[in-house]
């Protein structure tokens, strides 16, 4: 027996029982994770029956309603009803308990400040006109805390039956949930909050929630975990939560609203940064993200939703989501199937060794702020503000398919960059490269070249691809499958996505047991210009890193015309 993998059979038994530990300890049920509807669930128009495929329907309620009166609740109508309702439709849930805009009118009548506040516009680019209260005003925040603890009371009590379909509490200390206060600036500069201010604010609510939620009578600690917003976060808040949460859970909507989003590769390693770091402490994470009302507003998405929504839930997978919700119209029927099967396929599988399921989707992405990629003499000053440098990038990458449709857009935040109105290609801070999942390319831009909009316009796949660089001597390209992805599994099945687009010949080729470089099948393209996917079943992987370039798969050309390729896809299938 080979060295390598008489460690790999001691690993797998470590692995089984380390993972059947965190599978005991787990506060949530089997495959919750996934696609859920968003916004406010209306029962009779979100069931199975119409929304098939998602797993379940936020509860989002508001103060004015859970307490139309001082100290007056009414829990059962506005949460055990529903629950009952979800129970039925085998739907899980979140609740998140919306205090502003719209307050309770009462708080003002009794000496709560409302504010009147700079005109701002909602997503959707509609003026909103909303009035907030004072969050540090003393009488507030006794109030706040008063209905966070008997909201606390009344999930405690739940039947165990309802209990369970709530999988966490999402903390929302400020306006619709996010991680601000206000919307806009009040009128009266006098109310303006600094953000310490405001992060002292919010810690003091999570204590609240935290003590609210915790079952004293039992000691088994809180009853349901507590998610909080990731944007208003400094280190502060994030050792809070380390040191007070032992299931610790954060919204990023950065990851959720699209893809191509300014500062996505600094956000993304300050969250993997945090994760870590749970994980060092022996606690758990999970996250969620939420897809809003632009997706059939702005040119990005509705020249062609289905392949918009499909790229979005590629970067939401990408990024590690968990939950993406996605607006109940949208994730209604089977409109988006393709990308909600696979944000469902793939959420809360984290662990390679406990996942059934790896993936490479290919994509480049032409970040601005780049200045080795992109050089300062030829592209201009690397300024986030500096368009014609977005610009001459894009030019450089047209034959390509590249376009900057909309460059205004790509200059801002990500609340910008989601209101283009066309395809911007050129971004500051975007994801460089593949969007994936345990599976790896090795050293892509110098074994492959990036296309942008090749294909049929009306596939979802067309929107970006790679082709193997036939100038590179190999004509290959190579992938890494995690080292702890096979450590359960003796068969794999691959997927490919390719465009059959001239007349190149290419062959995939593996690490076996028995071959270093074994092939397992080949493709002559016939130039029908559509994309195609094949599945193969290998009964034999070995995935040790000894195929050519430490390769444990790879694609090789003959070079007659180029080859191009959506995505790669492992599958365990025993």
């Amino acid at each position: 027996m080979k060295v390598q993998k008489f460690v790999r059979l001691i690993t797998t038994g470590f692995l089984c029982f380390f993972a059947f530990l965190i599978q005991a300890q787990t506060p949530f049920p089997e495959n919750c994770w996934g696609v859920y509807s968003w916004a406010g669930w209306n029962p009779e128009k979100v069931t199975k029956t119409s929304h098939p495929l998602i797993k379940g329907t936020p509860l989002i309620l508001k103060w004015s309603q859970i307490e139309p009166r001082p100290g007056v609740f009414n829990f059962d109508e506005q949460i055990g009803q529903k629950l009952k309702l979800l129970k039925d439709n085998d739907f899980y849930t979140f609740i998140m308990i919306w205090v502003a805009p719209n307050s309770p009118r009462w708080l003002y009548e009794n000496g709560v400040p409302e504010l009147e506040m700079t005109k701002t516009l909602n997503p959707l680019g509609e003026q909103r006109n909303q009035t907030f209260p004072y969050y540090l005003d003393e009488d507030y925040i006794s109030f706040y805390h008063r209905m966070l603890t008997e909201f606390g009371k009344y999930v405690k009590q739940l039947p165990k039956e309802l209990q369970s379909r709530i999988l966490y509490i999402q903390s929302a200390e400020g306006s619709t949930g996010d991680g601000e206060g206000y919307k806009g600036k009040p009128l009266d500069p006098k109310y303006n909050i600094t953000n310490e201010q405001w992060g002292t604010f919010r810690i003091k609510a999570w204590d609240v929630l935290k003590d609210a939620l915790t079952d004293k009578n039992t000691g088994a600690g809180m009853v349901k975990p507590v998610l909080v917003n990731y944007d208003s976060n400094n280190g502060i808040q994030y050792n809070w939560l380390l040191d007070n949460f032992d299931v610790i859970g954060l919204k990023n909507g950065m990851f959720s609203h699209g893809y191509h989003i300014s500062e996505t590769n600094y956000r993304l390693q300050n969250w993997q940064n945090f994760k870590e770091e749970v994980q060092k402490r022996k606690k758990q994470f999970f996250s969620r993200g939420e897809q809003d009302g632009e997706w059939a507003v702005y040119g990005w998405s509705t020249k062609n939703p289905a392949q918009a929504f499909y790229w979005s839930s590629l970067f939401a997978t990408h990024c590690g989501l968990d939950m993406w919700n996605v607006p109940a119209e949208a994730s209604e029927g089977k409109q988006f199937e393709p990308a909600l099967k696979f944000f469902n396929k793939y959420a809360g599988q984290h662990d390679p060794a406990t996942a059934q399921s790896a993936f490479c989707a290919f994509q480049k992405g032409l970040d601005a702020s780049d200045t080795i990629a992109f050089p300062v003499p030829k592209y201009g000053e690397a300024s986030k503000n500096n368009i014609s440098r977005y610009m001459k990038i894009a030019e450089d990458f047209k034959v390509f398919g590249a376009v900057q449709g909309d460059p205004e857009k790509a200059i801002g935040e990500g609340m910008l960059n989601r209101k283009r109105q066309d395809y911007n290609d050129v971004g500051w801070g975007i994801s460089p490269g593949n969007y994936s999942r345990f599976l790896t390319q090795i050293d892509p831009e110098s074994t492959s070249t990036g296309w942008w909009h090749k294909g049929p316009p009306e596939s979802v796949y067309s929107q970006f691809s790679r082709s193997i660089n036939t100038n590179n001597k190999s004509k290959a390209i190579y992938f890494d499958v995690d080292d702890n992805f096979l450590v359960k599994s003796k068969s794999i099945e691959v997927r490919i996505v390719w465009l059959d687009e001239g007349l190149a010949e290419w062959t995939l080729l593996y690490d076996a047991l028995d071959a270093k470089n074994k092939k397992a099948f080949s493709i002559k393209n016939t130039n029908s210009g559509i994309w195609k996917e094949k599945t193969f079943l290998l009964e034999d992987p070995f995935f040790n890193n000894r195929g050519e370039n430490n390769a444990d798969i790879f694609i090789r050309t003959n070079s007659n015309g180029i080859a191009i390729f959506h995505l790669i896809e492992l599958n365990k299938k025993s």
